[in-house]
């Protein structure tokens, strides 16, 4: 994926093992626990949020990093 393209967006439930990315943080995030309508997520340095369902967006593969 080029530096410019968006990571695509895919639809369906969120599950555990889906990357998942929020706009409040940059991510992206491991969902690690489902407990509806929360999920638990997991970034990259080992730190767990709990966050509603509809403030993440689940993506096919890692987004783009900013510079």
């Amino acid at each position: 994926m080029q530096s410019n393209e968006q990571a695509p967006i895919t639809e369906g439930p969120i599950r555990i093992g889906d990357l998942v990315v929020l706009m409040s943080e940059p991510g992206p995030f491991l969902v690690v626990d489902v407990q509806p309508p929360s999920l638990v997520i997991e970034s990259p340095q080992g730190k767990r949020r709990t966050v509603r369902e509809w403030v993440v967006r689940r993506v096919d593969a890692a987004p783009p990093v900013a510079r």
